[in-house]
């Protein structure tokens, strides 16, 4: 399986696991090329061809130069961009129990679905409503007691965040990330939020981490985490 989460901005990662995605953004940074126009036909031998000005361009076909300070081939300011669909950081407040069993099922589909080319999925409910594995899928999930994938993700992606901040702390790091976001100037402010929530999102709680650190250091559960670990 590939990933479950994707990275986040360039060094805050989101723990990931094989092929699961969490909801993911379309790119909307994208701007499609306008269509060229169809060239003209050739010149029949009959036709008597169309005059030419003193320059060589024919003046009866449109002109196709943009004027001085026309957008074409311009980059497009970050604040005429609105990420509507910004992949935002869910976490949920978590329980020893839920933790124990988001791991558990994670261990199990882990290998029970590596081969379900989950990663051709814009997010686990279209792979749960689109496929008959996914149906299995998510029979295996409600097993674990979460009401649906999205409830599991969440718990799953709090566990991962907990476990690196424990493991590998960079919270001064996302900090910075932050501070650099709410002075730019130059982002959007609908993007500017959504940024800013994600990278909060991503330092766990006091809580969080004090759960996480009893599956450390419960023999059961260690290599477990090693294993969600793996995935980044």
């Amino acid at each position: 399986m590939s990933r479950l989460a994707a990275a986040f901005l360039s060094s805050a990662v989101v723990f990931a696991i094989g092929g699961l995605p969490a909801v993911e953004a379309k790119d909307q940074s994208r701007i499609e090329a306008p269509a060229q126009p169809a060239p003209p036909p050739a010149t029949q031998p009959d036709q008597q061809a169309a005059p030419q000005d003193q320059t060589g361009e024919d003046p009866t076909q449109p002109q196709t130069d943009q004027q001085p300070g026309a957008n074409q081939g311009e980059e497009i300011s970050p604040d005429d961009l609105s990420l509507g669909e910004f992949p935002a950081v869910q976490t949920v407040e978590l329980t020893t129990d839920m933790a124990k069993r988001a791991v558990d099922a994670f261990v199990l589909v882990r290998d029970k679905y590596k081969e379900a080319n989950l990663e051709d999925y814009e997010n686990l409910q279209d792979f749960v409503d689109q496929t008959e594995q996914g149906k299995a899928f998510e029979a295996d999930i409600k097993a674990a007691g979460f009401a649906n994938v999205t409830e599991w993700n969440t718990a799953v992606t709090s566990v991962g965040l907990a476990y690196s901040a424990i493991t590998e702390d960079q919270t001064d790091e996302v900090k910075r990330q932050i501070a650099e976001v709410e002075k730019d100037t130059t982002i959007a402010q609908d993007m500017k939020d959504k940024m800013i929530a994600s990278l909060k999102a991503m330092i766990p709680s006091d809580n969080n981490r004090k759960v996480v650190q009893s599956l450390i250091d419960d023999p059961a559960y260690v290599e477990k985490l090693k294993l969600l670990a793996e995935e980044e």
